[in-house]
């Protein structure tokens, strides 16, 4: 599915389409040892499917992350470099409604810089812009820094915390305000 280039409210930070050659290399240095390990289980990835990755496999996610119909990807730029991608599912799956945004920082010195809330909340309007009145979302319970950063941009607890596989995820929905200002 074709991607606009979106804005951010930080003037270094834009969201650009995935490029296969550029974004599958960057897969495989931000998943590579403990580091990727790390940031694929702050994911929620099961252990069991923690593995490290190769190039022809990221070139393979990418394409992916092009072709889907029931996805929107973008990568998100810093001053020219890749250093992340936030992710928009259009289907609801079995454990959380649609549509629902992810976000991975995959350069590790990018986190905790508002990176990450600048790209969701750059996603959100653009959701807003295209009509939706609900975001959803979800975070494993561990990853403190996902609970935080949904928190931030207004997202609350949907129901308890559960079970996906061996990991404990909970879901969050945002209630997106409509603007009266722009009902004319």
């Amino acid at each position: 599915m074709k991607i606009v280039t979106l804005e951010t409210n930080n003037p270094d930070l834009k969201l650009v389409e995935p490029d296969i050659e550029r974004d599958a290399l960057n897969g495989v240095k931000w998943l590579e040892g403990d580091m990727g390990r790390a940031t694929l289980q702050l994911m929620g990835v099961a252990d069991e499917h923690n593995k490290p990755t190769t190039l022809d496999e990221e070139k393979e996610r990418v394409n992916d992350f092009l072709t889907r119909q029931d996805q929107l990807n973008w990568m998100i730029e810093y001053r020219g470099k890749v250093v992340g991608s936030v992710w928009v599912d259009l289907e609801a799956s079995d454990f959380l409604a649609s549509p629902s945004v992810h976000v991975m920082i995959g350069d590790p010195d990018m986190r905790g810089k508002g990176v990450g809330l600048a790209s969701v909340s750059s996603v959100i309007d653009y959701l807003k812009d295209g009509g939706e009145k609900t975001v959803y979302s979800r975070y494993i319970t561990t990853n403190i820094g996902s609970e935080h950063l949904l928190s931030k941009l207004g997202f609350e607890n949907l129901g308890e915390p559960y079970s996906d596989g061996d990991l404990l995820f909970q879901n969050m929905k945002l209630e997106l305000m409509i603007d009266p200002e722009s009902i004319n």
